[in-house]
């Protein structure tokens, strides 16, 4: 068991320290495999141990920009623990990547103003992140897509939404 354990940490650090992960070999499918040569369990706590240069495969994974790698690697997890949730969000911050803290559900949710926007049948909000580069300054324009606004800001009295820019987490309260 260990030694399955350690090939299959070898494999998963391979695909995420090769920030140009050969293309043509699917990063999924060996993921796949490697998912299978242990228990769920087991390769979900592999994957938020912060065992490859002390920190997670998904972080150098969203370090080195592997949306591929992400995504296939995020499926194995049910549950991220506190400790990988709070790295994970730090990769992000250190890569200006909302797409990322998007798709990995990192921001802090109200879960009363989640029970809320459902009751009123209300598609999840969306954020977007928009970074202009310019030649001495850095900026961002962010667009909030808050359906029934007014009618959920007057029952809860606050709307709170997180998003990643410019290299700082962020939180908006309206």
């Amino acid at each position: 068991a260990r030694q399955k354990h350690t090939a299959v940490l070898s494999r998963i650090r391979d695909i995420v320290l090769t920030p140009d992960f050969n293309p043509y070999a699917s990063a999924a499918s060996i993921i796949n495999v490697c998912a299978a040569d242990l228990t769920t369990k087991g390769f979900s706590k592999l994957l938020q141990t912060p065992n490859i240069e002390d920190h997670t495969a998904l972080y150098w994974a969203i370090v080195n920009n592997q949306r591929e790698v992400v995504a296939a690697l995020a499926a194995f997890i049910s549950e991220c623990s506190p400790a990988c949730s709070s790295e994970l969000r730090l990769a992000c911050m250190a890569t200006s990547d909302h797409a990322s803290f998007t798709q990995l559900k990192l921001a802090d949710i109200d879960a009363k103003g989640e029970v809320l926007r459902r009751s009123l049948g209300c598609p999840p909000d969306e954020i977007e992140v928009h970074e202009v580069k310019m030649s001495n300054s850095r900026q961002f324009v962010v667009s909030f897509r808050i359906r029934k606004f007014q009618r959920r800001l007057r029952i809860m009295h606050k709307l709170n939404y997180e998003f990643v820019a410019d290299g700082v987490w962020r939180r908006f309260l309206v």
